[in-house]
């Protein structure tokens, strides 16, 4: 439930397919079920359950949940990326014939018109917006712990609306 997995999750729904996604956080999970996309609140009510699985989760552990979640000649699609190495047993991979697919950038062009068109919301991931001014403040929330983005504009805020969206 994190940023990428909040704009992947929107994506998908305009595929057609049927999207679910497991998440830590009400507030963002909220962002979503909003939309009518299904939020899982355990990683328990999906194991075994998925043909493909996206991880978004920027975690080590995170690989590990989604093969969880695959069902057997699954598809588990990388989109995330991790500092550090991650050991995996390569057996389950074998016996469950499980493919693995890297996804790191995709075509700007058709992400460009999803966003003209309105097509996938992007307003609700902004907590706060800052003046140019105060961009050291800025960056300090980016990094609190359950924001999501924070910008940062070259005209000053409108008076009396604070930085909180």
């Amino acid at each position: 439930d994190g940023k990428l997995g909040l704009l992947v999750a929107q994506v998908l729904q305009l595929t057609g397919c049927q999207v679910y996604v497991f998440g830590r956080h009400a507030r963002k999970l909220a962002i979503l079920q909003r939309r009518g996309i299904p939020t899982l609140d355990t990683p328990a009510e999906g194991y075994g359950r998925f043909e493909v699985v996206i991880d978004c989760s920027g975690q080590s552990s995170g690989f590990d949940l989604a093969r969880s979640l695959l069902r057997p000649r699954g598809t588990l699609v990388m989109k995330s990326t991790f500092h550090g190495t991650q050991e995996v047993p390569m057996v389950p991979f074998v016996i469950d014939e499980i493919t693995v697919v890297g996804s790191r950038c995709g075509p700007f062009e058709p992400a460009l018109r999803l966003l003209e068109g309105r097509l996938i919301e992007v307003e609700t991931l902004l907590d706060a917006e800052y003046p140019i001014e105060q961009g050291m403040e800025a960056f300090k929330r980016a990094v609190t712990p359950g924001t999501l983005k924070v910008q940062i504009v070259l005209l000053p805020s409108p008076a009396g609306r604070g930085n909180d969206r």
